[in-house]
């Protein structure tokens, strides 16, 4: 391999190889001095030859202390000149090296084979190889060095004449060719070695500032999603909240309509946004996952409560079922797990075009403290084209039809949870068909919490209660019936109420009446109630049963217009059929007591809200417009303020129930204001925290840690929802009212 000629002249490289020359140089010249200081003496070479000797140590003495001296003070005189140095130091050591076969020569033909002779020549050979590694880079030097070494006494031994001589000198030249062949192989070898490295430095190099670069850019795209989503939820708040207060004045159809277009519009507006940043946030590695301990059921079901209206809109069902000894409280992040669950669902009310959707949910333990949660969704749907299955999880893989644009799909949904999964440890997967519909799955690995709940234990009061379930099927038939029996509770389930009454009938006559019965009304299809008018009608039964009607929200909402829930003697279940819905009608139904549960005690924000005192810290117009009409609307009494110079002034005169912290604003900001309210509680060793909700447009990762970090109490993210506002503050505002109370309490006992 040809040598690159910019290695060889690499002064970084070049000092390398010479200072490693250096410090080897300075052990061989010693051991020169002391060969020649052997043989001059033990030999008595000095009393035998004396001119040899003086002139031959006269000069081995010259040429080592020039090699130690610029051995020695390698970095000044290498400094001074690298060229310089390496000639001056080339020339001494070929000087050395001759000198020294030179008076091997004089020793082998003054002392013939003599025992001086082959020791010199013994120390030559083994000298001239080990020094043959070291010299290797410099393979042209290295050759008039092993010359000036060994033809000297290979001359010798050839002037000898006679067959043991010349046997000695062909040796010697055949072991100056073999050192002069190694050193060319390993002087290519090295230099081989040297570009190899070269390279991978270089590549190294290239690496990390491209690593540097990439990072730059993250970092960049980060602020850019920051600065732009802040930017953009900012106007997306005005304009939803105004929408939202838009909402409660008197409109026509016509502006019923436009209004209710234009919210759906800025809310696929919205989730367009929250998905790009998300899909931004997995694709460079900075997803930071929030744990904290949660009721995982509870999770489960919130986001079947919230995604049922949209399912019951497309005539579908939507339902969920549990295996048995699903431990209660897990840690993990709940709202990456309530996305994963949303995402999966969304897309199944949105493509599958079925009639049921349903959700089962599994635990495994993978160690004592570790569990493995799967949840999958399955939907009688058409399928998945198989076409489309390979890339299904690719982002923006999925071609896009007029029907998709309209519901606002992006092609992020499935993509995100992939990445989500994965974060969560976990994994996602599906199988699709068209005769059985499609199956999404996924499983995350969460730790088990010490803090264990007490389950709902109904089994006592329900034991042995017959059921009839009528109208349900597929998933809301299995989820009740799950639920029901593990409750110790005698269900039986018939498709359709043609054959309900007789059979009702005869269970009584056989002394077998059912205790309750469930009335399902299939969805977007218009109520049919001749069932119960029937019930009310027969003759008195043997077992009274308890009537319970399993109604959309919307049905309900149409029952309440038409007066007909005042006419029916039943109680009603909104589906999707949650365990803690379906408790609560049997407790109302049966009028049993309330069960308690120890660590999942109920809000204590019920309590009575209007009127509560709301102090609204945000700089901008439009947006304090906004929120103050939502809190006026929910009936709090709002005083708001421009920055947070002007609330802490402001606080100094008045007391407030709740503070909502925008967190970008001038002359102070949220954090600032925040961290100095807190200090000044803890330095007034206040009785009551006021409670600080963060309400701000900037949703990037690590915003919500940070706003907790510097005191605050909760995080609202703009646009505001009314829903979730309402929910925050009951819950912060009930929370505080407990802690007055126990407070107040623990004061009378003293």
């Amino acid at each position: 391999m040809e040598r690159d000629e910019k290695l060889l002249k690499d002064r970084k490289i070049l000092r390398k190889i010479d200072l490693n020359l250096a410090v080897q140089s300075r052990f061989f010249v010693a051991a020169n001095i002391l060969l020649f200081l052997f043989v001059a003496s033990v030999g008595n070479y000095y009393l035998l030859h004396p001119v040899v000797t003086a002139v031959s140590g006269a000069a081995l003495l010259v040429l080592s202390a020039g090699l130690f001296y610029f051995c020695i003070r390698f970095d000044s005189t290498y400094g001074a000149g690298p060229a310089r140095w390496r000639m001056y130091f080339m020339v001494l050591q070929v000087g050395n090296s001759l000198c020294m076969g030179l008076f091997c020569a004089a020793v082998i033909w003054l002392d013939k084979l003599a025992v001086n002779a082959f020791l010199v020549t013994l120390y030559m050979v083994g000298y001239s190889a080990i020094n043959n590694v070291e010299w290797s880079p410099y393979d042209q030097r290295n050759g008039i060095r092993l010359f000036c070494n060994l033809v000297p006494p290979i001359a010798a031994f050839t002037v000898l004449a006679d067959i043991n001589g010349l046997t000695i000198a062909a040796g010697l030249l055949v072991m100056m060719v073999m050192l002069l062949r190694q050193s060319r192989l390993l002087s290519v070898r090295h230099w081989d070695n040297v570009r190899v490295h070269h390279e991978l430095h270089t590549k190294a190099r290239d690496l990390a500032q491209a690593a540097n670069e990439a990072h730059s850019a993250s970092q960049f795209k980060t602020e850019f999603l920051s600065n732009i989503t802040h930017e953009i939820r900012t106007p997306m708040n005005n304009v939803l909240g105004m929408l939202a207060l838009l909402d409660d004045t008197e409109l026509s159809a016509q502006q019923r309509e436009l209004q209710n277009l234009a919210v759906h519009s800025g809310e696929g507006l919205l989730s367009l946004i929250d998905d790009i940043v998300d899909f931004s946030r997995i694709t460079s590695g900075q997803v930071q996952l929030n744990e904290s301990v949660f009721h995982v059921k509870r999770c489960i079901d919130q986001n079947l409560e919230l995604l049922g209206p949209r399912a019951h809109e497309k005539g579908m069902e939507l339902s969920c079922t549990y295996e048995q000894d699903i431990p209660v409280r897990v840690k993990g992040d709940q709202g990456r797990l309530a996305q994963l669950i949303n995402n999966l669902v969304s897309n199944a009310i949105k493509y599958s075009d079925g009639t049921d959707i349903v959700l089962h949910v599994s635990m495994s333990k993978v160690s004592e403290q570790l569990a493995e949660l799967r949840v999958s969704v399955r939907d009688n749907g058409k399928g998945i084209d198989p076409v489309m299955q390979d890339h299904l999880f690719d982002a923006f893989s999925k071609q896009l039809t007029t029907r998709d644009v309209a519901q606002a799909g992006t092609g992020l949904g499935l993509a995100i949870s992939k990445g989500l999964a994965e974060c969560m440890s976990g994994d996602i997967g599906f199988k699709s068909s068209p005769e059985e519909g499609t199956e999404f799955w996924f499983t995350v690995c969460m730790p088990l919490s010490t803090q264990q709940a007490q389950k709902l234990s109904l089994n006592k009061e329900l034991l042995n209660k017959r059921v009839l379930i009528v109208g349900a099927g597929g998933g809301l038939l299995e989820a009740l019936v799950s639920q029901l029996s593990a409750w110790d509770m005698v269900v039986e389930s018939i498709a359709g109420d043609g054959q309900a009454h007789a059979l009702i009938a005869e269970a009584d006559e056989a002394d077998r009446g059912y205790e309750l019965i469930f009335i399902n009304m299939p969805v977007l299809q218009p109520m049919d109630l001749a069932l119960v008018t029937d019930l009310q009608s027969m003759a008195p039964l043997k077992t009274s049963p308890k009537v319970i009607m399993l109604s959309s929200l919307a049905q309900r909402a149409d029952a309440l217009r038409t007066g007909m829930e005042a006419k029916l003697s039943v109680d009603w279940l909104s589906k999707p059929i949650t365990r803690e819905k379906l408790c609560r009608v049997l407790i109302d139904t049966f009028e049993l007591d309330q069960p308690e549960e120890t660590a999942d005690k109920q809000d204590a924000a019920s309590g009575e809200m209007v009127g509560r005192r709301i102090l609204l810290v945000e700089d901008n117009a439009v947006n304090q417009m906004v929120a103050k009409g939502l809190l006026n609307k929910l009936g709090y009494v709002v005083t708001s303020v421009v920055n947070g110079k002007e609330a802490l002034g402001l606080l100094e005169e008045k007391e407030f129930d709740l503070i909502l912290m925008d967190c970008m604003m001038p002359v102070l900001d949220g954090y600032e204001t925040t961290t100095a309210l807190r200090d000044k509680e803890a330095a007034n060793e206040a009785s009551v925290r006021i409670p600080i909700i963060a309400m701000t447009a900037n949703v990037v990762e690590g915003e919500q840690q940070r706003c907790l970090a510097c005191g605050m109490d909760d995080y609202l993210s703009k646009p505001v929802n009314i829903e979730e506002l309402d929910a925050k503050m009951r819950q912060w505002l009930g929370a505080r009212d407990s802690e007055s109370e126990r407070q107040e309490s623990s004061l009378k006992s003293a």
